[in-house]
């Protein structure tokens, strides 16, 4: 089994834009690019800002790189996600209190796990790595010393509201049922 770790962060509300960018930084190094880049992180936004907004304020990022594949695995130490949130398949209205963030993970990666209680909760996304991915190689320079804008990260939050829009008005169809472990639906290759 291949191993590569990639990043490990603490992140908390005012270091959002930070995390999207080291993310971004170490995703585009292990070959990732275009839509599944921008659908990688996206979700791995998702994550974060649940993390903020509903799991104690902050959390903790890993990502690596195993078996031909992106792993990132965001921590919270919150109250841990409703069964009845997590079972929920279909996008959830929009007078709903939660739960868009999860169906966006689950479309947006190629694979999501949730493992939560009352002692916080654990999201795994994965997305597969392209056959012309370059070998696994350590990590280049932190993303972190370089404070300048980076285009893609900045457009995670827009992409995410884009979609959840357009499958609002029907245009995204919900694929295969997703339990707390599954496939994206939208057939990423």
């Amino acid at each position: 089994m291949e191993t590569l770790p990639l990043l490990s962060m603490g992140f908390d509300g005012a270091r959002l834009q930070a995390t999207r960018h080291a993310v971004s930084g170490r995703a585009r190094g292990q070959g990732l690019a275009g839509e599944r880049l921008e659908d990688f992180l996206a979700a791995v936004n998702e994550g974060v800002v649940n993390a903020v907004q509903h799991g104690g304020g902050r959390g903790r990022l890993r990502m690596w790189r195993a078996d031909g594949a992106l792993l990132c695995e965001v921590r919270d130490t919150g109250p841990g996600i409703p069964d009845l949130v997590l079972d929920t398949e279909s996008l959830p209205p929009c007078a709903a209190p939660g739960g868009r963030g999860i169906w966006l993970m689950r479309r947006l990666s190629d694979e999501v796990r949730f493992s939560t209680g009352p002692g916080g909760t654990v999201v795994r996304l994965s997305m597969r790595l392209p056959a012309d991915a370059p070998p696994a190689a350590e990590p280049g320079a932190d993303p972190l010393a370089d404070p300048g804008a980076d285009p893609v990260a900045e457009t995670v939050v827009e992409t995410a509201v884009e979609t959840v829009a357009a499958a609002s008005d029907g245009e995204l169809r919900a694929g295969a049922g997703h339990e707390r472990t599954g496939r994206n639906p939208r057939g990423h290759a």
